[in-house]
């Protein structure tokens, strides 16, 4: 025997996270009588030794003697040599290297390859991202965390859905959705208020076309792949594990300087409007109501949350079950969102292994207060409105009943009293949406042959909603509204809304190692069945005495001098099929190169007779792999990895996914119309364009992976991609000699997204001995869009109005551009087509701005420290180069609003005759008439936020060994902490091209305690 030998072993962990901390693991063996004995289980020896013994108490013995060097490893963790000595016992201690493992698993299609193999472009997260954080929707949780992802979490209503866009918007009319898939269940139903996210166990963002051309026809917006979790297969054991945080939710508030009281009546009596033009100076300086509307409407929420797990694990059947309690009260009062979820997920195998199943099972109930009528609306239905124009020198006190309300607008006539309007519909209006979501995911394989798997996966969710509101029959509104000759007011609504999903996947999966070569054969096919029933109802009338919401109590009764009372009702049944063939074919050689190729055919009954064939080919090159590379030490992981295919969207119309089906796009429609010729009966005809299909997304990808130096210090990946997404579907014109001038179809025009992706991270310090770990990551993207193809440009709207065209992005506003005050007599000034100013634009002094609401460069950036047990993190996220319009500054400006609403307090430097050095127009301007079609309120609404910051404390291991409880933390942290932003509103953050009186994005403060046992 050598003098020093070299004994490797390895102990294959399953980690399914791309980054971790650094962690322990401590190997404890005996040296007896120059033997060195270390514990046997899940142990691989490689390669043949003389000298191995396998003890009977499950241990293995290396013939040794004192001063020889053993190297053990465990795969995931760094090597350590030991040198045998002359104690009886020792322990090795090994150091997890916060690395890229090659037995990461991520997914390609519908299979799951390491991360060495695979060709494809993803992102993801893992639980250790997602769980306890205070977001009733799992998509706001990641934000920042994606490159490529642009998640914008546009409404602060408790449960409200996020807007999620992949690598740009690829389409002008159809739906921006990426496909979702839940333990393999391809599903549109993407609010996720009735999910629980401490359920999930790492969620994946699939982006170029080897990792989304197997779902064909619904994966040109990417698809999001969403796992929970599930126990594992070992020796017997239970553990248990709960969470539970409590905490509370505030309103940000915006950076306008609002006027108070006595500033409004200076600046209503400078304007000769409202009650300032009818007080003294001195009455002005007296007065003293100042009412803060802001308080009357919105407070602190309340959040809570808890969470118990169990864990079941034996050799052929392992469970993971989850009940969830999840309650959050709303910044806005009568506003927050209920949930209750149960969860079951059962996997097992059979002895030999050949038999594996998976049932996942999950029943979620949830109750949710919304705010309706936000973003504009009616002045005598938005609570945001109320709250932050009002005029501050009209007192609550006011309010008395709705009749002395009514009674009092009635007598004044102006909307000066709105507040007071939403005072009596915070107390009289209810609303309500109960949502039960219960699904059933199972997956069954059986491996006929060495080589040989066949697969199936059965797949079923049930989605019931229930949506109530009703508005009391004494209430200022139903006083509003009460017809002529109608004696109560009042209404109900009951809406009832039942969507089911159906999916059947069978697949034949052949897998063959020869040598240095593998291949993997698979063969698909799959059903998709998506069906949507409504019920709703309408009660107009009710009785006052008898009326409790929900009840159907004091419903009125048809009457033969009115038929007002009868109930109003609608109903519909709508169903979509999906059929579709796929293939693919992966093959690689000794892990150094590898391509993969996708082939799908889908058929679907949104078309008439329409098929579709998909496909994808993608490649790799594990450089580090190469004889060449050995010398470079430091470079621990290099591949490049390249991919071209095409996808589809079918949801060619925004919206729901069973948006477009009744009357199909395919379909001509007659309707009888009055007065067509010479005053006699017609045809009204709407003509549908038989050979409709699929909007095509093309992509190319080419992307590297990379980790450098030891420990893998810095990792990270790189991308560049273009996708073009063509055969929009949009109105296209044709001879009127057809009976129309142009019928909506499937163009030559494209829209084109290209642009780069980089994700890293850096262990700054990495002391293993000390315990100290400091990661810093980050994720950013630029996405340039073109549109193309176009015969003529696309205009929407009217004030501003936008304009999609060849050459420029979607909805660019087309507008005036504003130049500032004429110091002259206080109008507003223009820019002209010539470039010169004037106060009076035309149609042809607009121009396209170049800039719309989607942000070209977004992404996110933080750290996380980790030493002796006390942790904290942070994520920042931010968008740049991304224009909206604020309209609730316009509105601050707006001098008509004077003697109604209240202004901003910049009106006291408005223009005058001895002020003529300032940028605020005089209050009677004569052009306001031009503000709404220029630029002047387009904003810059580039941020960067302080998304979420913990602070915790795990308690070490040795306090807990006599106590029945495994691990336990306590973590403080907080969520959207303070922007830095030139937008001066709630929130930067925004899905939408202007805001007005939004429901604003709330601070959340939480305190959680996690306790595993």
């Amino acid at each position: 025997m050598r003098s020093k030998f070299k004994w490797i072993f390895t102990l294959l962990l399953a980690f399914t996270m791309q980054f971790s901390f650094a962690q322990e693991k401590t190997v404890t063996g005996t040296v007896t009588d120059g033997k060195v004995s270390l514990p046997m289980a899940n142990v691989t020896i490689k390669g043949t030794k003389n000298g191995v013994q396998t003890d009977m108490d499950g241990k293995f013995s290396i013939k040794a003697k004192q001063g020889d060097v053993l190297v053990v490893s465990y795969q995931g963790y760094d090597s350590k040599e030991v040198k045998v000595g002359a104690a009886n016992n020792y322990g090795v201690v090994l150091k997890e290297e916060a690395k890229i493992l090659d037995e990461v698993v991520i997914t390609q299609g519908y299979r799951l390859v390491t991360k060495k193999t695979a060709v494809a472009a993803t992102a993801s997260v893992t639980n250790k991202t997602i769980e306890n954080r205070p977001n009733a929707n799992v998509m706001n949780t990641l934000q920042g965390q994606l490159a490529g992802v642009n998640i914008t979490a546009s409404t602060g209503q408790p449960g409200a859905k996020s807007t999620v866009i992949i690598r740009g918007v690829g389409t002008i009319s159809g739906n921006t959705d990426p496909l979702y898939v839940i333990d393999g269940f391809p599903t549109n139903a993407d609010n996720f208020r009735s999910l629980n996210p401490n359920d999930i166990s790492s969620v994946e963002v699939l982006k170029d076309a080897s990792a989304i051309t197997e779902y064909g026809s619904r994966g040109a917006n990417g698809v999001i792949v969403i796992k929970t979790k599930k126990g594992s297969f070992g020796d017997a054991k239970t553990s248990f594990r709960y969470t539970s945080a409590v905490g509370f939710t505030e309103l940000q508030t915006p950076r306008y300087d609002y006027a108070d009281s006595r500033q409004l009546l200076t600046i209503e009596k400078a304007a000769g409007a409202g009650l300032g033009a009818t007080l003294t100076d001195a009455e002005i300086a007296a007065f003293n109501v100042n009412t803060n509307w802001v308080n009357e409407f919105f407070g602190k929420g309340t959040f809570t949350s808890h969470n118990f797990n169990i864990e079941n694990s034996s050799k052929n059947l392992n469970s993971f079950t989850s009940v969830g309690y999840f309650d959050q009260e709303g910044v806005l009062k009568t506003t927050g969102l209920k949930r209750f979820t149960v969860r079951n997920n059962i996997n097992g195998k059979s002895d030999n292994e050949k038999f594996k199943y998976m049932v996942n099972s999950f029943v979620g109930f949830s109750k949710n207060n919304e705010a309706t009528n936000l973003g504009g609306g009616a002045v005598n239905r938005n609570y945001v409105l109320g709250a932050y124009i009002s005029a501050p020198y009209v007192s609550p006190s006011t309010y008395e009943n709705p009749q002395q309300l009514f009674d009092l607008y009635q007598a004044d006539g102006t909307l000066l009293y709105t507040p007071l309007f939403l005072i009596d519909k915070l107390r009289t209006y209810t609303n309500l949406t109960d949502e039960i979501r219960a699904s059933v995911n199972t997956e069954y394989s059986y491996k006929l042959l060495k080589d040989l798997t066949l697969r199936g996966r059965t797949s079923g969710e049930l989605l019931q909603t229930r949506f109530s509101q009703s508005e009391h029959p004494i209430s200022f509104n139903a006083f509003l509204f009460l017809g002529a000759g109608q004696q109560f007011g009042g209404f109900e609504d009951m809406n009832a809304r039942r969507e089911f999903r159906f999916n059947q996947l069978w697949q034949a999966d052949y897998s063959k190692t020869f040598g240095k070569h593998t291949v993997d054969l698979a063969g698909s096919l799959e059903y998709n069945h998506a069906r949507a029933q409504t019920n709703n109802f309408r009660q107009r009338g009710l009785n006052p005495q008898t009326f409790v919401p929900g009840t159907g109590a004091g419903y009125l009764v048809d009457t033969s001098a009115n038929d007002f009372y009868v109930p109003q009702v609608s109903a519909s049944n709508l169903r979509l099929n999906r059929i579709s063939y796929f293939g693919s074919l992966n093959y690689d050689y000794n892990k150094k190169y590898g391509v993969a190729l996708s082939l799908r055919s889908d058929q679907t009954s949104r078309f008439l007779n329409a098929s579709k064939a998909f496909y994808s080919i993608g490649g790799r090159w594990n450089i580090d792999e190469e004889a060449f590379m050995k010398k470079l030490e430091f470079v621990k992981t290099l591949k490049i990895r390249g991919s071209y295919g095409t996808v589809g969207n079918e949801r060619i119309i925004a919206g729901t996914e069973f948006a477009g089906l009744v009357p199909p796009g395919f379909f001509d429609v007659y309707s009888a119309a009055n007065n067509v010729y010479n005053n006699g009966l017609g045809f009204g005809i709407n003509f549908g364009y038989p050979d409709l299909r699929w909007e095509t997304t093309t992509i190319s990808n080419i992307g590297f992976d990379f980790e450098l130096f030891k420990g893998k210090r810095l990792r990270g990946t790189f991308d560049y991609y273009t996708k073009k997404s063509s055969d929009q579907y949009l109105s296209k014109p044709v001879s009127p000699y057809v009976g129309t001038t142009s019928i909506v179809q499937n163009t030559d025009t494209f829209v084109k997204n290209s642009g780069i992706e980089l994700n890293l991270a850096y262990d700054l310090i990495n002391n293993q001995d000390k315990g100290m770990v400091l990661t810093l990551r980050g994720n950013g993207s630029i996405n340039k869009q073109e549109v193309g193809g176009l015969t003529s440009p696309i205009f929407d709207g009217s004030a501003p109005a936008y304009i999609t065209q060849n050459g420029g992005m979607l909805d660019e506003p087309f507008v005036y551009q504003y130049a500032g005050v004429n110091p002259d007599n206080g109008n507003m000034l223009f820019v002209a087509a010539d470039g010169t100013l004037t106060e009076t634009p035309t149609d042809a002094d607009r121009r396209a701005t170049g800039k719309n609401r989607l942000p070209q460069i977004q992404g996110g950036f933080g750290f996380d420290f980790d030493y002796k047990g006390f942790f904290t993190s942070a994520t920042f996220t931010y968008a740049f180069k991304v224009w909206r319009y604020d309209y609730d500054l316009n509105n601050l400006y707006d001098p008509s609003n004077l003697g109604q609403f209240t202004v901003g307090a910049d009106l006291l430097n408005a223009w005058t005759p001895t002020n003529t050095n300032t940028d605020v127009p005089s209050l009677t301007a004569t052009n306001y008439g031009f503000v709404d079609q220029s630029d002047r309120f387009l904003w810059d609404a580039s941020y960067i936020r302080l998304r979420n910051l913990q602070v915790g404390y795990r308690v070490p291991k040795k306090f807990l060994e006599k106590t029945f409880i495994r691990d336990a933390s306590i973590t403080l942290q907080g969520e959207n902490l303070f922007n830095i932003t030139r937008w001066q509103g709630f929130d930067p953050e925004s899905d939408r091209d202007a805001d007005v009186y939004q429901y604003p994005t709330p601070r959340i403060y939480t305190l959680t305690l996690d306790v595993r046992f």
